[in-house]
């Protein structure tokens, strides 16, 4: 960093040293070249507002280099004008000359001004940023240290009374604990996605495979999964996180044996995800705020959730400038589509699992 902001100091100099050598040439130009000087003239004012407009001036030196200009090009036209080499109407451009530069002068003091607020306001606004995720990490963290905390003494209960009675009230203390850990998991997860990240190259096919794996011992589905798009730059946590929300709704508003499929593509310079089940379906009405805030459908019922994982997923397709649509058929079942748009595309690198591939299919 300091490098770098030597260089532009040096930079600078040098520039600042070579532009006063011209202009100090051509304003002996200027007085030499009698009838000729308008092209020296010129040329000391072009040079002159080529520089200001490089980089900001002090406003002391600004209007000190102005004035020094003003009298070294204008004291020569009066000289030439009064010797009659020149009509008095060429001094004119003494005048005509100030005026012009004055506006510029004004104008780039304005897009300078607006810069450097500009770069306050962002500044501001990542500043905030990083409190609001600090915040966020903290609280998260030390409710779900307090919640953990508290399950475990929950389950202690359940586990040494002889009582069925506690036992079944610490069993529903201990679910509710473990959904309250949940909820704030994803509270924070919905703060961090609209941040950006970085991206790295991420094997999607052998991505969607372990994910795949991991919920097919979870969840006693008919997993399918059907990937044919290599390795891409993406945010794999991101990424996961995404699948993950969709697979979890799905398991939830489906049944033992019931289908869960995985579909991924690239398609028009985007990464196309799209995720099917064949469980009850949303009512066609209520498709337009399923993606809201802590927004569940009528027909949930006990497998309501908190209403954050389809948010969750809608704000990590927009960070992302992508889109997410869904359709749904009541007693048919469900189907996400996610579009993420692609700089680029890496040769595929084949990944032999289970369930990364084309259409291999698990039953559990």
């Amino acid at each position: 960093m300091w490098g770098i902001a030597l260089s532009r100091t040096s930079a600078k100099a040098w520039f600042s040293a070579a532009w006063l050598v011209f202009a100090v040439v051509n304003a002996t130009l200027v007085f030499v070249m009698v009838g000729e000087e308008t092209i020296p003239y010129h040329l000391i004012w072009a040079s002159f507002a080529l520089m200001y407009g490089f980089w900001p001036w002090p406003r002391k030196l600004t209007w000190t280099v102005f004035g020094l200009i003003t009298l070294v090009t204008g004291i020569p036209l009066v000289m030439h004008a009064n010797a009659g080499a020149i009509g008095w109407s060429e001094c004119s451009e003494i005048l005509l000359m100030g005026v012009i530069m004055a506006l510029l002068i004004w104008h780039v003091d304005r897009q300078w001004a607006a810069r450097d607020r500009l770069l306050a306001i962002q500044a501001e606004e990542r500043r905030q940023t990083e409190q609001r995720e600090t915040a966020s990490r903290f609280g998260s963290h030390e409710v779900r240290t307090r919640l953990t905390i508290a399950r475990g003494f929950a389950q202690l209960i359940a586990d040494t009374t002889p009582d069925p009675d506690v036992v079944a009230d610490a069993n529903v203390v201990v679910t509710e604990l473990d959904k309250a850990s949940v909820l704030a998991t994803n509270l924070l997860t919905l703060v961090r996605v609209v941040q950006p990240s970085p991206q790295t190259m991420v094997d999607v096919d052998e991505l969607i495979g372990i994910i795949v794996r991991r919920w097919s011992v979870t969840a006693s589905r008919t997993w399918t999964a059907n990937s044919d798009v290599g390795v891409i730059p993406a945010d794999p946590e991101r990424l996961e996180a995404t699948l993950d929300c969709l697979l979890e709704n799905a398991v939830k508003f489906t049944d033992i044996g019931d289908d869960i499929a995985i579909d991924a593509d690239v398609r028009d310079k985007a990464l196309v995800l799209k995720v099917r089940d064949g469980g009850e379906g949303i009512p066609t009405a209520e498709l337009g705020k399923i993606f809201d805030i802590f927004e569940t459908s009528s027909n949930a019922g006990d497998r309501a959730g908190s209403g954050l994982g389809l948010a969750i997923v809608r704000a990590i397709t927009d960070a992302r400038g992508g889109t997410v649509a869904v359709e749904s058929t009541l007693g048919v079942g469900t189907c996400f589509t996610l579009r993420f748009p692609l700089t680029h595309r890496v040769a595929k690198r084949r990944v032999e699992t289970p369930v990364a591939g084309q259409l291999d299919t698990i039953s559990t």
